[in-house]
Order: C-alpha cells, then structure tokens, then sequence
C-alpha cells in the first residue's frame, strides 16, 4: 500500500485579506468615492511590473501538438495539428543560468477555464507568480478549445485526445522542443527539463490523471497534482449544471466566442461549445466559499464555454478511470476544498491509486471548487511548494 499522509492547511489569510478590504473602505458614509477598478490592461501591467521587481522570468510559449488519441480512454478526435499557447514562468536564475537538474510544473486548468485560472492578475493570486515566488518554475498553457488558442469545433476534441496531447506537451517540455518568444529577460533557447510534475484542477486534473495512466516514457509525468477532483465524489449541483452543458451540446453548441443569446446566421465560426454555469451568479455560486469577494467578480468575467467533445466524453472517462487508476505508479498529491460544491468523498477517489508509491492530501478550509483563488491560496502554495521540492 502506498505511503499516505493527510494535512490541514490553515486559512489565515482570510483575516488579512478582510482587514484589507476594510482599510479600503470608506470611514463615513460621504467619504470619497472609490477609485475605478482597474482594467484589464493596467491589471496585466501591474502582474509584469510586479514579477519583473521580483526578477521571475514570464515569457510567452507554443506548443504545435496533433490532436489524436492513443490514451486508454477511447473517444474521437480529428487528427489535425494544432497550436497551444502558454507561458513559462520561474525564477530567471533557474531559467536562464542553469542547465541541469531543472524541474517544471505543468498545469492544466479545468472545464469553465483557460489559462487564466493560474494567472490571475490580483495580487496574491497569480498562482504561477507565487510558486515562483516559491522558487518553483510552472508551464501552464491554454488547452485546445480555450482561451488564445486554436478554437475547432468543439466535437472535435475530447479529454483522451487532451491527454495525448498533454503527453505531448510533457515530451517536447523534456527535450526542449518548443518555442519561447524573444525577450530581454528571459532563456536564450527554450529549457529542457529533467523533471516534470503534471497539475490539474477538476476536469483538468481528470485529464492528468488520464495521462499518467495512459503514456510511458518521455511523454510520462514523473509526478501529479490532482486539484478539486474526485470522480467517485460529483455532487448533485455538479450533476445538474454538468447535464445542462450536456443538453446545450446535444442541440450543436455555440460558437465558443458567442454572445448572448443564439448564434446568429451572419456568424460562421465553429459551433460546439456550452456553459457549464450559465450567468455570472450561478458561477461564483459554485466554485467560490464567498461570491461576493473582488477574486470572485474578476474571475466571472473570464469564464469559458467548454468544448462539447470534452464534455460528451466525462462519463465515460470515469468509468475508465475507475479499471486504470490503481496504475498510477508516481507520486500523487491531492489537494480538497471543505466547502466545495461539486465534489467530495475525496477519501474514496484517493484509496483508488493504489499503486502510487506515495500520496498526500491537503485541505483547505472555508475555500470553495476554485480553491487556488481562495484566501487559503496562499497556505495551499506553501504546502504545494514543499512536496515539490520533496519530489526532487
């Protein structure tokens, strides 16, 4: 039986972060109106600034990938190449100085999201700035059908052929094969890495997993990271906005840049994309402890339609999971939200990776579904940071 080792991350930062918004309150009820959010570009702005202060290295990468299907979840893709756009984040001296022994973390985000998940511009929860912060180096990258990369009709993917495609990433990360955009900061040549440590949170943790079952040698995580994911644990609010997505795609999807309302006969881009929560409400519901924080509001805006082949494909990527998991054969860290409302029993989805030589699991109280842009974020990272590290 593999080693397992349980931990309970403390919420401290939950005081801080509303003593914070009590000091940017005004103190009488005429006082000076608040100053104007910040828009995207000047948040964006801030992130470079900050990081540069801090000498971390984020540069812009792709990634060319064939969408096919060698995983052992059989479902359908169309076999055409692709571009992955991303970035490389960490800190310049392990970039740029350093050519042996490096380590990665690769992320992928789940159904809803795209990169931004990890690259959230709110100080105190870009994660990828964080764990550089933490003297780690993350890839995370926008998956097919999200985000600034290529957007195909969404019944042309599926979560087997992300996976194979997240082998993919993972090989060419080991060999160097990819390209980082010029800068002034960052690697003369894109890094190849020794290491490399698979992430994901919800559908993209299912994804990971996939993979780590799926794939030998080069394109083989060494490690995973498995976020608010438990296929033996979906809720019933799971279920339900799960389904309804499921009812949009079986009617053809929508284009996934679409507006409001359906397409209209003007609008020729590649259909096949659903909401899974549909309204900003419904979102924030679900995936956060407390919706009404600014985190909350920010990420609502961003949110993704998902590609109906990835969705169409779930179901029957959990009963595969179920026959392959104990095949798992690399370390494996779960980390859980108390509060979470889409799943639970994670205790149960644990004990099926039987075969990972070593397991723990973390948890992160008073923090919802998006657990990495909670206020225990930053307790989760430490806890993250070190198992990483313990890894090596």
């Amino acid at each position: 039986m593999p080693g397992t080792r349980n931990t309970l991350i403390a919420a401290g930062a939950a005081v801080v972060l509303t003593a914070a918004a009590l000091i940017l309150l005004p103190s009488e009820e005429n006082g000076p109106a608040a100053a104007p959010e910040p828009t995207a570009e000047e948040r964006a702005r801030a992130t470079a600034e900050r990081m540069a202060a801090a000498d971390i290295v984020d540069v812009p990468v792709r990634f060319t990938v064939v969408n096919r299907n060698d995983s052992r979840l059989p479902c359908n893709s169309d076999g055409e190449e692709y571009t992955l756009n991303g970035h490389l984040t960490g800190p310049a001296g392990m970039l740029t100085d350093s050519d042996d022994d490096l380590a990665v973390t690769v992320y992928q985000h789940g159904q809803a999201a795209g990169e931004w998940f990890w690259r959230l511009d709110e100080p105190g929860f870009h994660h990828t700035e964080e764990m550089a912060l933490l003297g780690r180096v993350s890839l995370t990258l926008d998956r097919l059908g999200y985000g600034a990369g290529d957007r195909p009709d969404g019944m042309s993917m599926c979560l087997g052929s992300q996976a194979d495609m997240t082998a993919q990433v993972i090989e060419r990360v080991r060999e160097g094969d990819y390209t980082v955009e010029d800068s002034e900061t960052g690697p003369d040549r894109p890094p190849a890495f020794d290491h490399v440590t698979l992430a994901g949170h919800h559908s993209g943790a299912q994804i990971a997993q996939i993979t780590a079952y799926s794939f030998d040698g080069p394109g083989a995580p060494d490690a995973l990271v498995l976020l608010g994911w438990s296929g033996t644990g979906l809720t019933d609010r799971a279920n339900a906005r799960f389904f309804g997505g499921l009812a949009s795609c079986m009617q053809g999807g929508v284009p996934a840049d679409a507006g409001a309302g359906p397409p209209g006969a003007e609008d020729t881009a590649p259909a096949g994309y659903a909401y899974v929560d549909v309204g900003r409400t419904s979102y924030t519901r679900a995936n956060f402890h407390d919706p009404s924080t600014p985190v909350a509001s920010l990420a609502a805006g961003l949110q993704d339609r998902t590609p109906c082949g990835d969705l169409g494909t779930q179901v029957e990527a959990l009963s595969t999971d179920t026959r392959h998991l104990h095949g798992v054969e690399v370390p494996v860290l779960f980390a859980f939200a108390d509060d979470d409302t889409r799943v639970a029993d994670g205790a149960d989805h644990v004990a099926l990776f039987s075969g990972a030589p070593d397991t723990e699991t973390v948890t992160v109280p008073d923090a919802g579904h998006y657990l990495v842009l909670e206020p225990g974020a930053a307790d989760l990272r430490a806890a993250l940071a070190d198992w990483l590290e313990g890894q090596r």
